[in-house]
């Protein structure tokens, strides 16, 4: 299939005139909509209803931007004006294709393509918009070269749209898989988000504590062991997800914070819902 991608893709991109994107992106929408679509449950239909929705494969999209990327790369400011029309006029497959060459050139020219991305992201309709921008746009430059990069996603944990923050944590929590040696600083990013009251933003939270663990376990240990039982209740959610939806591998090495969420579960003054989601996390601990 990707041998057959490779070409289609290449034949379409032939003919590209950046002063006329509209019939490149019209060729690779017909073409991305001739295969067979998967199932978008993971996905609320209402968001679904607020942008085309094909259901094309994420492999099929992804390979259709990994060829993009391999000419937008090297000519920027050639492709800028395909990457930003996909975003932001054909849907989800249009993002998840747009993504991959905007990684492309993040690493040529990121001055250029940070600032773009920060105002696609705010145009944001779904999580998989927001996540597959933080991973495949957003991450790499962060990647290459974090000591010069991973402050310029401090702006974006402290920005009023839900969705920046949520792309930003998520690059964060990513970057000790790569650079273990980035644990501490990663969480103390993480940990201006604890109490954020947005639902997607606590969930993006708690997947970055998960991840920063495949860096750093003691990091992550000592982390949650600072916050429990937390100061603000605000926080509960994420403190006990990140311990339920660890892996199976990693909770064994957290099975010293026990005491904390027993202790932590036996507060009276916990309201029920934060209860059950204590009591939860224990019952991990304690099963690991």
């Amino acid at each position: 299939m990707k041998e057959e991608i490779k070409e289609e893709v290449g034949r379409i991109l032939a003919a590209y005139d950046p002063a006329e994107p509209e019939l490149t992106a019209g060729q690779l929408r017909h073409y991305w909509q001739s295969f067979q679509p998967k199932s978008m449950v993971g996905i609320k239909a209402e968001q679904r209803a607020q942008q085309e929705t094909a259901g094309t494969p994420v492999p099929v999209l992804r390979a259709i931007g990994t060829e993009i990327g391999k000419l937008a790369h090297k000519r920027v400011s050639d492709f800028l004006p395909l990457c930003t029309l996909l975003w932001d006029a054909y849907g989800r497959e249009g993002r998840v294709i747009a993504v991959y060459p905007l990684g492309k050139m993040e690493l040529v020219e990121p001055a250029t393509i940070i600032p773009l991305l920060g105002e696609l992201c705010r145009s944001c309709v779904t999580w998989e918009d927001a996540d597959q921008l933080a991973m495949r746009a957003l991450e790499p430059i962060v990647r290459q070269d974090p000591e010069n990069w991973l402050p310029a996603m401090e702006p974006w944990l402290a920005d009023e749209n839900k969705w920046l923050r949520r792309a930003g944590v998520t690059v964060a929590g990513r970057l000790p898989m790569k650079h273990p040696e980035y644990s501490e600083r990663c969480l103390a990013l993480s940990e201006r988000l604890l109490l954020d009251p947005e639902t997607d933003v606590k969930r993006a939270v708690s997947f970055a504590i998960r991840l920063t663990a495949r860096g750093s376990v003691p990091a992550v240990r000592d982390f949650l062991a600072r916050h429990v039982p937390p100061a603000d209740p605000a926080a509960a959610w994420v403190l006990c997800d990140a311990i339920r939806s660890m892996t199976s591998s990693t909770l064994p090495e957290l099975v010293s914070l026990l005491p904390l969420y027993q202790a932590w579960a036996a507060d009276p003054a916990l309201s029920a819902q934060d209860r059950r989601s204590v009591e939860s996390a224990v019952k991990f601990l304690q099963e690991a």
